[in-house]
């Protein structure tokens, strides 16, 4: 049922377990349809996989691996996930057969040469760039983790940031517990906001430093956040 079709499976699932609400859809076509580049979300659970990727799909832009023959998606993306996810059978079935890198949560030097070579590839990345869901009371972006920033000014490329508020509501706590909160919410569907925010052009970071690229990444994603959140 998930083979090679992770995106597909999230899609359905995303639509049956939430009531999700996207905006600024348009912003995506700053990607192309191919060359690198780079989507950049906010992470509160482990679920909000199920929103993001999943409302992603439904937009064109997809997890699942490369069509073997004729394409009917705008692009497919290569997402950073834990490697954590490998150690649950209901999420390694996905995972598997996607096009996920998968990052050690105390080692990512291996993701982050693997992502370098998605991007040298004319792939789209996909990174959690806090790396974690230690969550902030509002649901904020926290600090970051070094990998997205270090991207980001290693190639030429749009990022787009992308923001949802909030996914706590499918579930939260543990991965198993998480998983099974999501699950049994069937008749509930909450109601979630997602917006893909303004991109940030190649232009924009030239000639800046890592700490003045990664302002102005975190911002941009503040900016997105605050607007889902706002028509929450």
């Amino acid at each position: 049922m998930f083979e090679a079709k992770p995106g597909t499976f999230l899609a359905t699932l995303n639509k049956r377990l939430t009531r999700t609400i996207i905006t600024g859809a348009e912003h995506l076509v700053a990607l192309g349809k191919s060359g690198p580049g780079m989507l950049i979300m906010n992470h509160t659970t482990v679920v909000d996989v199920i929103v993001t990727l999943g409302s992603l799909h439904k937009l064109g832009y997809t997890v699942d691996v490369a069509c073997k023959e004729s394409c009917t998606h705008t692009r497919h993306i290569r997402p950073i996930g834990t490697s954590d996810v490998w150690n649950y059978s209901f999420t390694r079935k996905i995972v598997e057969g996607s096009g996920v890198i998968p990052v050690d949560q105390h080692d990512g030097r291996s993701a982050y040469r693997d992502a370098l070579r998605a991007l040298d590839n004319d792939e789209c990345v996909l990174i959690y760039p806090e790396g974690d869901v230690k969550i902030n009371a509002d649901a904020s972006p926290r600090p970051w983790r070094p990998g997205a920033v270090a991207l980001a000014k290693s190639r030429l490329m749009p990022i787009i940031p992308i923001a949802h508020h909030d996914s706590r509501k499918l579930g939260s706590g543990t991965v198993a517990k998480s998983i099974i909160l999501a699950l049994t919410r069937w008749s509930k569907r909450p109601v979630i906001h997602l917006n893909i925010g303004r991109p940030i052009f190649p232009e924009e970071l030239v000639g800046k430093n890592a700490t003045e690229i990664g302002q102005i990444m975190f911002d941009r994603l503040v900016e997105t956040w605050q607007l889902a959140k706002a028509a929450n």
